[in-house]
């Protein structure tokens, strides 16, 4: 009768502290669910600054048509601001160093050339050029789940497009840094037409002496930054003007290029906070065969024209019509360099 009255009593106590175990479950699920969701726009918040402020180095895969790559990435955030050096893991021996200064590419026996100056989030894994409410223009912002990069616990934010004329975006974002761990571009089927992602990435509370190493440029390089012919020019210094672009796109950049003795090549770069256009002016040369028409590689599409002897091309991942949009709006304005950047 004892041996029954304590096996009753062992499992009345087994059944009361499943049922206690079950409650706390509960009011923590409950509490949890009472925390606020950090919305899409907090998401892609972190992801504009991580990419300046995290430590990390790792390897990632990029994918355009039937062409992948592989590049070794190693980022210092500190006093000096974001660095970092790219280095290619397939094809031939390349490597790039990036800064606030501007891009310097190293080829096989270290001869290095200088590229226009360019910020760190225009690229992978930065990405997010713009203010993330100037999205909300031209983009829905949709929190679409979780998912695991690299090994990583991300979140999966959807930027679709609000009209033709940009592609769309799908963004994996680290949970715990805000790291942007994989970056898919969208076409109108929503197929991925461009794609990088990271296959491992180890994040850092300090840069170790070795990486910091890595990424600083020698005094040549940045000598051969500080002699680079590129000018950065007021937008109110353009002597020529796009009459037309699609809504959401405004100027961001402009630039002088030196291109020969005489001659001066304009760029004007176009962004909507995600998709960047560039517009190049320049005086048609005797002899070179002009770029007329529309022409793409992967999700770059690009349109030519010649209007007063000078050679106008709009390049940009965009669709073909937004090329050709702003192409068309060149026609017909004035395009007299005579006073250019005086």
């Amino acid at each position: 009768m004892n041996n029954g009255s304590s096996s009753a009593r062992g499992a009345a106590t087994v059944v009361w502290l499943c049922g206690l175990l079950s409650l706390c479950i509960l009011c923590l699920e409950d509490a949890k669910a009472g925390d606020p969701e950090p919305s899409a726009e907090a998401w892609l918040d972190k992801v504009s600054t991580a990419a300046q402020r995290v430590n990390y180095e790792g390897t990632f895969v990029y994918r355009r048509d039937d062409q992948l790559a592989t590049m070794q990435i190693i980022h210092v955030a500190d006093a000096q601001g974001g660095r970092e050096r790219l280095i290619s893991l397939s094809g031939g021996r390349q490597e790039l160093l990036r800064s606030k200064e501007g891009v310097v590419s190293i080829f096989s026996g270290q001869k290095h050339l200088t590229f226009n100056k360019e910020g760190l989030d225009k690229h992978f894994p930065g990405r997010i050029a713009g203010h993330v409410e100037d999205l909300e223009k031209s983009y829905r912002l949709v929190l679409a789940g979780r998912d695991r990069i690299a090994g990583r616990n991300a979140r999966l934010i959807v930027v679709e497009p609000k009209d033709s004329y940009r592609y769309g975006y799908r963004l994996w974002v680290d949970e715990g840094t805000g790291l942007l761990l994989q970056f898919d571009l969208v076409n109108e089927h929503g197929n991925a037409i461009e794609q990088v992602m990271f296959t491992s990435v180890n994040v850092r509370d300090k840069a170790t002496p070795a990486m910091v190493q890595a990424v600083t440029m020698s005094e040549a390089m940045q000598r051969s930054l500080k002699a680079s012919k590129q000018e950065t020019v007021s937008p109110t210094a353009m002597p020529w003007q796009i009459t037309k672009m699609p809504n959401g796109f405004s100027l961001a950049e402009h630039y002088q290029h030196a291109n020969g003795k005489q001659d001066t090549l304009e760029q004007v770069v176009l962004s909507d906070g995600m998709a960047t256009v560039s517009v190049f002016v320049e005086r048609l040369r005797d002899n070179a065969k002009p770029f007329e028409g529309a022409s793409h590689m992967g999700a770059v599409n690009a349109f030519g024209r010649v209007v007063d002897h000078r050679q106008l091309t709009v390049v940009g991942e965009v669709p073909a019509a937004t090329v050709r949009m702003i192409g068309h709006s060149l026609a017909g304005t004035s395009l007299d360099f005579a006073k250019a950047g005086q």
